[in-house]
Formats: C-alpha cells, structure tokens, sequence
C-alpha cells in the first residue's frame, strides 16, 4: 500500500514526501531525504521505518522534540491520518488508496510552484531577489538586496491567487499604500509594494529575529516564560497597535505568527500590517486538502468565524492580542481542535481554561487584564489599544519593571 507523508504547514508547506520500505529519515541535513528548511528543526530529527504492514514513526532525542496528535512521543506506531508536528513543521501521515477510495484529497505539489519559477534570482523594482527564506500559505519569502540603498530585505511575493483580478490587485495596492509610511519601533517597516509578472510583492525590513510562533513551540519542552518577559512583549506589541489604531488602520491578524522577537526583547515588530484585509481571507478556511484549521484561526475572536465581511475594529486586534498573551503564558492558544468547526464552536461559545491551571505564578492583574482581553462581546474587551496599554504600563510600573 503506498503511504506517504504530507507537509500541511511550515516553511516547506505543500511537499510530499512517498514512503517506501527503507527508512526515511526527517531533518535539515542534506544527508537526509527530506532536507527540511525549518530551523526548528534539528539536523537528524526523526525517522519513518516500515516494520512489517505498519510504519514506525521514531524521534533521534531531538531537543524541540516528535509529536504524534498534539502528544510528545519517542516511538509511534503510524495510522492514516496521523499529525506530525517537529519544529514549526506539521506533516500529515496519509495512506493514498484510502484517499483514492474516496477518503480525503491530499496535495502533491507547491500549490503554487510558479513564485520560486518566476521570482528566483531574478530582479524586481530595484530589489534583487537571493535565497529562498520561507514558504508559507499566501506568499513565499525571499532573501533580497536593495540595490539602491545596499541593504538586506524580505521580499515577500503572493501566490498568483491573491492577484488574478483586477480588483484584487486594486485593493492590495490600496492597502500598501496606506501602510507603507509607517514608522514604528515595533512595526515592521515596509519599503515598496506592486506587481510584478503574475505576483504582488512587499519589500520589508530585514530583522535578524525569530517568530513568536517558534518561541512558544518550545514552551512545552523549555519551560514556561517568566510573566515579566510575557508583560514586555504585550506592552511592545500594544505600542504598535497603538500608534497603528491612531492612524486607522487594524492589523486583524495578530497571531504569533505574524510577530518577530530578537535577542533583545525590545526589538519586537508586528508585521503583515493590513494584509489580512488586502487579502480579504477567510479565517475559518483549512490549511490544505485534509481540512485541518489553520494555525491562525485559533487566534480568531468570534467576530472574525464568521469570514470576511463582518464588521471588525479595533477590538478584533485586542482578542488577537489576548490570544497570543494566553498562549505566551501556556504555550498554546486559549482554545484548540482538530477540524475548524470544533475550533469555531470553542471560539464563540467556551471559556478558556485558567491561566493559572497552567502557570501559578501568573500575577492574577495580568489574568484578569487577559481575560478581559479574550471577551467573546467585543464590549466587553477593552475599547482601545491606548486604554489597553494604560493598563499594562501601569502594571509593569508598580512592579518597578524596565520596559
């Protein structure tokens, strides 16, 4: 029977890989067959080996660790439909006659192979385009130079579905221009946007950081983090939000995701500005074929379950927040599933479990702040990123903490 594995989420987003009878090993060394570009993941980080009719899954003691269905494991006997999670790497294990009986569709290739065809080594306003730097589920990340100003960039390039239309194209323009005159210490800065041959682009800011997403991935192995640390990052990213609000303009996407931290935590950058918006997605729409939720609809407050075109403001920001504070705090977002209607059914009618279940040392200021934060009546959270961060400022202050 022909199994394989299906990258679902992670810089190598849409890869398959097919499993035979010899063993096929997992990681970022080139000596192994998949080749990973995950820097969370390690070099050797686990194998696939057939033994018998079933397939064994077998971690190599790897630091961030092998996760079978959201449970750590050091050796998993596979069954079709398995989540595989190592790094910032989710793969699906799929047995392709079921899914020819008329099980799930999976992917086979890029779902979009023509950005890295068209984009790679090639020069676009005055940004020469270097190495790949991610994948990801609406655009591809290139390392690349301003040549005017000789200075590294991310060259952030959209699949072609985000620019087929007119319209489309429109609205993204639009929405960059409104964005690109921003100066903030903890918004990401971004130089120029258009189109080039089928993709719209960004030229951003290069930081020498890592995602907030990869930092709370390691919680469940390295520990919680100290709630100053967690205060000073909430405080960073509400000074950004703060001065964007100001301006009018909401992010309606603040997920870890889409914030960067540096070996200093006062270099915090929100980033992707209004792309959510430019975009118009659908929050509540799976990451592939099999159906699974995306990373960021667990970060979605109510409001936004119902797809695009419903009413949003500056709220929808704060619950985004209040989301990512929880799972700075826990090490995962306040509410989990594996389909998205199980996720939207928690978003819009449970209670996230107590911070406190899962760290007693949370200040209990700093949970009735985030609970606040979660509310599922918009009228409820705090109205205003300002009065938001009046109430974090003022905490960290009585605690006579340096910001």
């Amino acid at each position: 029977m022909a199994k394989r594995l299906i990258v679902l989420a992670g810089p190598d987003e849409g890869r398959v890989f097919p499993l035979k009878d010899e063993a096929f090993l997992l990681g970022r060394s080139r000596a192994t067959e998949s080749h990973l570009i995950d820097p969370l993941v390690s070099r050797v980080h686990c194998q696939v080996l057939r033994e018998g009719d079933r397939f064994l899954l077998v971690d190599f003691d790897s630091p961030g660790g092998t996760f079978v269905n959201g449970k750590r494991v050091e050796r998993h006997s596979l069954h079709g439909g398995d989540l595989i999670r190592i790094g910032n790497t989710r793969l699906q294990f799929e047995d392709a006659d079921e899914a020819e009986a008329g099980g799930t569709p999976v992917p086979t290739t890029d779902p979009d192979p023509s950005v890295t065809q068209e984009i790679s080594g090639e020069k676009i306003a005055h940004f020469k385009v270097e190495s790949l730097l991610a994948r990801g589920k609406t655009a591809v990340l290139f390392h690349a130079r301003d040549t005017k100003r000789n200075i590294p960039v991310v060259l952030k390039v959209l699949r072609k579905e985000f620019s087929e239309t007119e319209a489309q194209v429109k609205r993204f323009v639009d929405m960059m221009k409104q964005v690109m005159p921003l100066r903030h210490t903890n918004l990401l800065k971004i130089y120029a946007a258009g189109k080039a041959k089928h993709h719209c682009w960004i030229a951003e800011e290069f930081v020498p950081c890592e995602s907030l997403a990869a930092i709370i991935s390691r919680i469940e192995v390295a520990g919680m983090l100290d709630w100053r640390q967690v205060l000073r990052i909430c405080i960073y990213l509400t000074r950004g939000l703060d001065y964007a609000h100001q301006k009018g303009i909401f992010h309606l996407n603040v997920t870890p995701q889409n914030i960067l931290i540096g070996r200093d935590t006062r270099v915090t950058k929100l980033t992707d500005l209004m792309l959510a918006a430019a975009l118009q997605g659908d929050p509540t729409r799976p990451i592939s074929a099999a159906g699974l939720p995306s990373e960021e609809l667990a970060y979605m407050p109510p409001e936004r379950t119902h797809g695009p075109g419903h009413p949003v403001d500056a709220r929808t920001d704060i619950y985004c927040l209040g989301a990512t504070m929880y799972a700075l705090f826990t090490g995962h977002p306040p509410f989990q599933g594996n389909s998205v209607a199980e996720v939207v059914k928690k978003i819009r009618d449970e209670e996230p479990m107590s911070l406190k279940s899962h760290m007693l040392g949370v200040p209990e200021t700093l949970e009735a702040i985030n609970i606040q934060m979660l509310a599922k009546d918009p009228a409820d959270r705090f109205q205003t990123a300002h009065s938001l961060l009046k109430a974090l400022e003022n905490y960290a202050k009585s605690h006579n903490l340096p910001l």
